[in-house]
């Protein structure tokens, strides 16, 4: 396919190892040089989320990174669905596209990386919103099933894709069309992050796992399920989130700021799906039947009184603060990287 290609893309998603990522996408751009394509007909494009690339590290493709809201976009062709995709022209445009990514666990969506990085990676802000705002007959798991369709509808489509291990190391790498390498990587990637919950603590303590997934709330709530699993009903969860760019999204915002009973939000999204309300309506519905302590950089007054939260300096604080409420003796669990663990409650027999 390449040596027949005359324009080449490479899109690069999220990777929890920058320099594996990186390796991988250098390694791929000399080999098809090696293969005698001209390095000027090599395009590495940049996803939003993906590990960021100087011009430096690769002076033998051209480096551009996709932004939504500017990017020259095109509509998918052949995409059956009641939406048409708007992706970037230069990656539509390549007569060879290969994605490089991770596949992960997704507490939402079951799984994130891979199709994520045509889709919504590479999409319009248009798109994005006709694609997460305001559907009907859609359900939160039709997302990701949503998402390989358009991934599979790209032609002379290649994935890269793999899953790491503890230590960011590769457990397997796929290689070929998307829905093969999702099928060869997803059994490895449900084996490699599952863990067994003997017994719920009173206090989870975790981190949502640091950029791209702690950029803002919006992303951190999505890996609030893991402490939860592990987490008493009433218990206190601590999540370490640095948020930096604030809420994430202003629609997520007016749904949380209407202070509505979670239940009036749900039969809203039963009409008329919205990713982000749905965000909203789990964040009320977690914070009625436990204490949620954010450690972030969001200020006090929205963190507590926007989004029923509690606000924390340290982790340490926020420690201290439930230890107090639940009493010094309290068990307490501790998840590194919230983004990747699916913790599993074990059934015991009486």
């Amino acid at each position: 396919m390449a040596k027949q290609a005359q324009r080449i893309c490479i899109a690069l998603g999220e990777c929890g190892s920058k320099q594996l990522a990186a390796e991988i996408t250098k390694g791929l751009v000399q080999s098809l040089i090696e293969n005698g394509n001209a390095g000027v007909s090599i395009t590495v494009l940049c996803t939003p989320d993906s590990v960021p690339l100087g011009a430096d590290s690769l002076p033998e493709a051209n480096i551009i990174r996709h932004d939504p809201a500017s990017s020259p976009t095109v509509p998918l062709e052949g995409f059956k669905g009641d939406f048409v995709p708007q992706l970037n022209s230069i990656f539509l445009n390549a007569e060879l596209k290969i994605v490089i990514g991770e596949l992960k666990p997704h507490h939402f969506l079951q799984y994130s990386g891979l199709c994520d990085i045509v889709m919504p990676g590479l999409a319009s802000e248009d798109s994005l919103r006709n694609h997460l705002s305001n559907r009907t007959g859609i359900a939160m798991s039709d997302i990701h099933r949503e998402r390989v369709e358009v991934a599979n509808a790209v032609e002379n489509l290649v994935t890269l894709g793999f899953v790491l291990d503890a230590d960011k190391a590769p457990a397997r790498i796929a290689i070929g069309g998307m829905s093969d390498s999702l099928a060869s990587l997803e059994d490895v990637a449900k084996r490699m992050f599952s863990k067994e919950v003997g017994k719920p603590a009173d206090i989870v303590v975790m981190s949502a796992g640091g950029i791209p997934a702690d950029k803002s709330l919006l992303r951190a709530i999505e890996t609030f399920p893991a402490g939860l699993a592990a987490l008493k009903r009433n218990g206190a969860l601590i999540v370490a989130a640095e948020c930096g760019t604030g809420h994430g999204d202003e629609e997520f915002y007016e749904w949380t700021a209407e202070r509505k009973e979670p239940r009036h939000l749900e039969t809203r999204l039963r009409h008329h799906f919205n990713y982000n309300g749905f965000k909203a309506a789990f964040l009320l519905r977690v914070v009625e039947t436990h204490r949620i302590h954010l450690v972030s950089t969001i200020p006090d007054h929205y963190v507590e009184n926007i989004f029923g939260m509690k606000a924390a300096k340290t982790v340490n604080a926020a420690l201290q603060t439930a230890q107090r409420a639940l009493g010094s003796d309290s068990t307490i669990s501790i998840i590194p990287d919230a983004s990747r663990v699916v913790p599993l409650q074990v059934q015991r027999t009486p």
